[in-house]
């Protein structure tokens, strides 16, 4: 390291550190999902390793902290670029100690091959670490050490319940789409979307589309049928379990929500070829189904209303009319209804549920 980043580093760390009290540095510069990951695990990290926990995370995900009180001793924010150039130009991957920052995401750490695990899903009877465990492997952690889930104030639920009536949002009988990501997935044709809207409209539930957030969203926003609604990270949770049931894309907010629990059903669709090919992002290669939950962190989904559907991006029309409707009208034994099996024949989240409910905290209940 020369002189003038020794000396930027140093001034790095008089910012960052406490100057009473030592604590352990975790850096995560990406998704509101991997941010909620790290916050999920902080208090498994303080009962393995001791000391507290210093946050450096990007101003938007301040909520996500907020919604795990008493798990660190301060929080700072950054932006992603300057994390990133921390992360490249002055931490050792291979350090893991007090006082020092870490990077705790596997898509930024060092030479990023860990993240390449995930390529292992391709070869059923190999696996691969899920994403979690990655987490758990990166912040050495035992195997079992559980995601303990976020808590929601008590304000944020009347703050949401307050937006709803405003917008006129049926209590129980309606669903929030958040269709867009930051991750670079094909997108659906907007002929896609319109049908699943049009189709829960004539179930007679009332559907509002998210305006925030993501790089990446359907050609036309908001969906036609729906009410165009801004929802804030802190609101997410709360106006999900107004509303009673959401239509995610895989994204770190779907993540937050799935691991908060509240709501009546969440459905994922997700963008495959018609092939199952390949998907390549950023210059990296994934199996297609490395985005999905019952492979990237199955003991969220599991005892949890919810269904995953591979939707062809590339199919025809007709094809992709059959699979809205089935998503809008819950038809969980569709062929597109993607259900992991396990060696035995039965569904995986089944057969293998004894051991991964262990791994997250109990469901809260929704607020009525």
């Amino acid at each position: 390291m020369n002189f003038l980043r020794e000396k930027q580093y140093k001034d790095l760390l008089s910012q960052i550190r406490d100057p009473d009290r030592r604590s352990w540095i975790l850096m995560n510069p990406t998704s509101i999902g991997d941010t909620t990951i790290v916050c999920a695990f902080a208090q498994a990290f303080v009962e393995q390793h001791g000391h507290a926990i210093t946050m450096i995370i990007p101003p938007d995900h301040v909520p996500v902290a907020q919604m795990y009180p008493n798990r660190f001793l301060r929080v700072h924010t950054a932006e992603r670029n300057l994390m990133m150039q921390i992360a490249n130009n002055y931490l050792d991957p291979a350090r893991f100690e007090i006082d020092v920052p870490i990077c705790a995401h596997p898509y930024d750490l060092g030479d990023c091959r860990i993240d390449n695990l995930l390529y292992l899903y391709k070869y059923p009877g190999r696996g691969g670490i899920t994403q979690t465990d990655m987490f758990r492997h990166l912040l050495r952690l035992p195997w079992e050490a559980k995601l303990e889930r976020p808590t929601v104030l008590a304000e944020w639920d009347i703050e949401a319940e307050k937006i709803a009536r405003q917008i006129g949002m049926p209590k129980g009988e309606s669903v929030i789409l958040f269709p867009a990501n930051s991750s670079e997935y094909p997108q659906f044709p907007d002929f896609f979307w319109e049908t699943v809207v049009a189709r829960l409209n004539q179930r007679g539930l009332k559907v509002f589309c998210n305006m925030r957030g993501g790089n990446f969203r359907p050609n036309t926003m908001p969906i036609a049928g729906t009410t165009p609604i801004e929802v804030h990270i802190h609101q997410a949770p709360s106006l999900v379990n107004y509303a009673g049931r959401t239509i995610c894309s895989a994204s770190g907010i779907q993540f937050l929500l799935l691991l908060g629990g509240r709501f009546e059903q969440m459905t994922v669709p997700m963008p495959l070829t018609q092939a199952f090919s390949d998907h390549h992002q950023n210059g990296r290669h994934y199996h297609s189904t490395a985005f999905m939950a019952q492979y990237m962190y199955p003991e969220l989904p599991c005892d949890m209303p919810f269904a995953e559907f591979s939707v062809p991006f590339d199919g025809a029309e007709d094809k992709l009319r059959d699979v809205a409707i089935a998503i809008a009208d819950d038809i969980f034994d569709h062929p597109n209804c993607v259900q992991r099996m396990g060696a035995s024949g039965q569904k995986y989240l089944e057969e293998q549920g004894d051991w991964l409910r262990r791994l997250v905290s109990p469901r809260r209940a929704s607020v009525s």
